[in-house]
C-alpha cells in the first residue's frame, strides 16, 4: 500500500521551520547552563535536529536567514521591533535575529524579525 503525497501550504511549513529554530537557539542557550555530564549528549541531539530542518527545508527549496551583524537596509526581509527607539540611526545593525525570514525561489515567505543596535 502506498501512501499518497500530501503538501503542506507553505505558508504553515514557515511558521513551523521559524517555530523550530527558535526552539533549537532556546536549545543553544540551555546548552551552556546544561551539567557537563550531558553538555555533549545535547548539543550532539541540536546538531541532528538542526541537520533534520535544513534537509526539511532543502526538499521544499526552502530556506531560512538570519541577519545578525548585518547592516539594517530598508530591502532586508525583516522588521526591527525596536526601529522606533533609533530613530534615523542610518548605520543600524541587526543586534539579534529574533525570528529568521523564510526564503523560498528567491521569493520571501515569511518576514523576519530582529533588534536593532546603533554601530559603534
Amino acid at each position: 500500500m502506498t501512501v499518497p503525497e500530501t503538501t503542506v501550504p507553505e505558508a504553515a511549513l514557515a511558521r513551523l521551520a521559524v517555530e523550530y529554530w527558535k526552539l533549537l537557539r532556546l536549545v543553544e542557550r540551555a546548552i551552556e547552563t546544561a551539567p557537563d555530564s550531558a553538555r555533549e549528549r545535547i548539543s550532539s541531539q541540536a546538531r541532528y535536529l538542526a541537520g533534520q530542518l535544513e534537509t526539511l527545508l532543502d526538499e521544499q527549496e526552502m530556506s531560512l536567514q538570519a541577519f545578525d551583524g548585518m547592516p539594517f537596509e530598508v530591502n532586508l526581509p525583516a522588521s526591527a521591533i525596536n526601529g522606533d527607539e533609533l530613530g534615523d540611526a542610518a548605520a543600524a545593525i541587526v543586534e539579534r535575529t529574533l525570528e529568521p525570514a523564510v526564503i523560498r525561489d528567491m521569493r520571501v515567505i515569511l518576514c523576519g524579525k530582529v533588534v536593532l543596535a546603533t554601530e559603534a
